[in-house]
């Protein structure tokens, strides 16, 4: 296998790459080689140089352990290995990362405590890989990660989703949006085990929700898991002034063209702005919801709404 290692004359970017990774080729002997490189900085000035470090393209499993002690990383890029999982008590020491990437790899979970402490932390990229499950403490915790604005975890294994967004955006605001991104998951349940019961009055958010193509069927799926109940809350909890300022895209091939979501289907029908369902659409070109005959026997007309 080979690799290539180039540190920047200044001594500030270190870039490792093998061209690709293979999955099933040991990375332990590049592991002992990198924990041999990375250490050497830790022994001499050079560890107070460098900022930026990409692991790209190799077939590492784990996090080299030396790398948890370049104390002044502000950028690092671990794209495309074959990573199985994040290592605790590491992220948390690395408290200047301003960026860190880990996209195509085959990380299955991550744990509480895997990202807490990183106020620096503005870009969070973990998308195209495995993940299923996601610790209830991991971005719930309002007094952490404030600065994150860009959270990417498309192409994931997800099948739920508790609320833990509204804690991300609420650090958000009309300049400085929060962005998070769970498209092509296959996310069926909105659960609340975290108790979050939203109401008017709270803490305003400003960003956007990303859930396109997943496995939901109903937009009251939402509304009713995250206890997110009634049309004034549904309004407040889009930060709504001329426009939403928090948006939800729920863009899908998944949903039920039943009654249940009717009243949302009704409001959208009006709001030509917003971009909730887009891409959304039902077998029919329209969904016809017919009333019952009332009591006198007369059939009341069909009200249609145009998806």
């Amino acid at each position: 296998m080979s690799c290539s290692c180039d540190l920047t004359h200044s001594g500030s970017n270190l870039k490792v790459d093998c061209g690709r990774s293979i999955p099933g080729r040991d990375g332990g002997k590049l592991s002992l080689q990198l924990d041999s490189v990375l250490s050497s900085y830790e022994n001499n000035s050079s560890l107070e140089r460098l900022t930026t470090l990409t692991i790209t393209n190799t077939p590492l499993t784990h996090v080299p352990a030396s790398l948890c002690q370049l104390l002044n990383l502000t950028s690092l890029n671990l794209d495309r290995n074959n990573l199985t999982e994040l290592p605790d008590n590491c992220f948390t020491k690395l408290t200047k990362l301003v960026t860190l990437r880990a996209e195509q790899n085959s990380i299955v979970y991550l744990r509480d405590g895997l990202f807490d402490g990183l106020q620096s932390l503005t870009s969070l990229d973990l998308s195209r890989n495995h993940i299923s499950f996601i610790g209830l403490r991991v971005f719930s915790n309002a007094s952490d990660q404030r600065k994150l604005r860009f959270l990417n975890l498309d192409f994931n294994k997800l099948t739920s989703l508790e609320p833990w967004w509204y804690c991300r955006c609420i650090h958000g605001s009309q300049t400085s949006p929060v962005y998070v991104k769970l498209r092509f998951n296959m996310i069926s349940h909105l659960t609340n085990k975290l108790k979050f019961r939203f109401r008017c009055g709270m803490t305003k958010q400003f960003g956007m929700l990303d859930l396109s193509k997943n496995r939901i069927t109903h937009i009251t799926d939402a509304f009713n898991g995250w206890n997110i109940l009634g049309p004034i809350n549904s309004l407040c909890i889009q930060n709504v002034d001329r426009s939403a300022r928090m948006k939800f895209i729920f863009a899908g091939y998944e949903y039920a063209c039943d009654c249940v979501d009717f009243w949302i289907y009704k409001a959208l029908s009006s709001w030509s702005r917003s971009r909730i369902l887009n891409n959304v659409w039902c077998s029919r070109r329209q969904i016809y919801i017919s009333h019952r005959a009332t009591d006198s026997g007369q059939d009341n007309s069909a009200e249609r709404v145009r998806m």
